[in-house]
């Protein structure tokens, strides 16, 4: 049976419309936060232990239990106490995953403390038809929150709107650069950006010169620039690139790289079945690609991709043998380039 595709959401509208209204102090009985991006997540659960109780409230009113260690009872207890000069009790329900028995919690959820807010951290799954528990919370007025992970050809923009927030202007050429080399990752993008802001506080524009300087994206050994340089057959400047990543083997991770080049191959072999036609935004986009889908057959672009899926396992350890991520680079790159110049023109 066919697996059944993850309903699409817009977890970064859904986040702010929460995260405005907690804002405005309004409060639901129930939040359940759930999904494999923990980035928003964490900020939510940040704003229940830290914005909602003033400090010399927390000790009374403000509990954590862990799923693992423990018993759905724990929870129906810490949320049935009373808040103690002030006007909630918080729990927050971390690692709920791997708490048993959730749905023991049910008849809490039909009857809650009203002046209890319980959150239940549900990281790294989704709840389905099959969790009695949660229908029960979706039945009586529970704030449910789907973070879902961004794919990579949403990062760039995910980028570019996160350092408007931060007053922060980064060019669509910029945020692909720290996309491609941050992965989707919301966490490690944040941290480095905030980085940059902390040492430059008054910056309005982020330049390839302090991605270089405070991220370590090299401007002139960009491994991003790679495959365009293979394709071009640029030996003189592919021969700097790669005595660079070899001697730099972070400034290149193979993971990444190898995503760089799926990326770009794959956009040459659309441009033999997307019609040049520039009033479509598919072709449009494929503009660049087009002079190497007209220097190279489709045969031969085929031969590359397989390339890349030899690559894509040796990423991953199977068939490397002794050799090490430099070695192994080198070796991909001479293989390519036979590929696209067999006789080496």
């Amino acid at each position: 049976m066919a697996k059944a595709r993850k309903e699409k959401v817009d977890t970064l509208a859904d986040f702010n419309r929460i995260l405005s209204v907690l804002k405005s102090k309004q409060y639901s009985p129930f939040y359940l936060l759930e999904g494999e991006e923990f980035y928003y997540i964490d900020q939510l659960i940040d704003f229940f232990d830290e914005q909602i109780l003033d400090a010399d409230q927390k000790d009374f009113n403000l509990m954590t239990l862990y799923g693992k260690d423990s018993e759905w009872s724990d929870v129906v207890n810490a949320c049935s106490r009373f808040p103690m000069f002030a006007d909630y009790t918080i729990v927050i329900l971390r690692e709920a995953v791997q708490m048993k028995n959730l749905d023991e919690l049910i008849p809490y959820f039909k009857h809650p403390t009203s002046s209890t807010l319980l959150i239940i951290d549900y990281r790294g799954k989704d709840t389905n038809s099959k969790d009695k528990w949660a229908k029960a919370l979706a039945d009586n007025n529970a704030i449910i929150f789907k973070s879902q992970k961004l794919s990579e050809a949403e990062v760039p923009t995910w980028i570019q709107q996160y350092g408007g927030m931060q007053q922060l202007k980064i060019e669509r050429e910029q945020a692909e650069t720290l996309a491609a080399y941050l992965g989707n990752d919301l966490q490690k993008i944040t941290n480095e950006l905030d980085k940059v802001k902390i040492n430059e506080p008054d910056l309005g524009t982020l330049s390839p010169e302090l991605i270089e300087k405070y991220i370590g994206i090299s401007r002139d050994y960009n491994f991003l620039d790679l495959p365009k340089v293979i394709f071009q057959n640029d030996t003189v400047k592919l021969s700097r690139m790669l005595t660079y990543f070899v001697a730099n083997p972070k400034s290149a991770p193979l993971p990444p790289l190898v995503a760089t080049f799926y990326t770009f191959a794959d956009k040459i072999y659309r441009c033999y079945s997307v019609p040049n036609d520039f009033n479509n935004p598919d072709s449009k986009s494929l503009y660049y690609y087009r002079e190497y889908a007209a220097k190279f057959n489709v045969e031969t672009i085929h031969r590359f991709i397989v390339l890349l899926n030899d690559l894509a396992l040796k990423t991953v350890g199977i068939g490397t043998g002794t050799k090490n991520d430099g070695e192994i680079l080198k070796e991909m790159v001479a293989k390519l380039i036979m590929t696209l110049y067999p006789k080496g023109n």
